[in-house]
């Protein structure tokens, strides 16, 4: 059921060579850990998305890697433009290299929020922080995105 959310999350993370291995990690120690597990305000998603933040955090610790988001965007082409398609590969290819200018802890809030839809009580829940610090590294990851976009000259 939060499979292809988590392996996502993951993917985004840890790029497409490691994803797989990490989100059956990221299960299985959920499976070992069910039964502590204790239902609270935040949903289940919320712990599991803990779970695979402190995966990705043991993959990076033990691979001394560095961060990856060379993920496929899925593109939406425009019917009414034949550059459509090319204008939204292109605009995918700025946000993904300006993502990847920002802090860790930036890259993974807007993946959270914008790539898994969740809400910033959520992603609060998942990261161990208070939900203001979240809104505040979402905000100033928002902002540094802008400033990094417009100086390679997107709109």
């Amino acid at each position: 059921m939060y499979y292809d959310r988590i392996y996502r999350h993951v993917y985004y993370r840890v790029g497409p060579n490691d994803a797989e291995d990490v989100t059956q990690q990221v299960f299985f120690q959920a499976w070992r850990a069910f039964g502590r597990y204790r239902q609270t305000t935040a949903p289940f998603v919320a712990w599991l998305f803990t779970i695979a933040h402190n995966a990705i955090v043991s993959f990076y610790r033990r691979n001394k890697g560095a961060y990856s988001l060379d993920a496929d965007i899925v593109e939406r082409a425009s019917e009414d433009r034949v550059e459509g398609p090319v204008e939204t590969r292109m605009e995918h290819e700025r946000a993904r290299r300006a993502m990847a200018l920002l802090k860790p802890d930036q890259q993974q809030v807007l993946a959270m929020r914008f790539l898994e839809d969740l809400t910033p009580r959520d992603i609060s829940a998942a990261l161990g922080k208070s939900e203001g610090s979240v809104r505040v590294i979402q905000h100033r990851a928002l902002q540094e995105l802008r400033r990094l976009m417009e100086r390679e000259g997107a709109p």
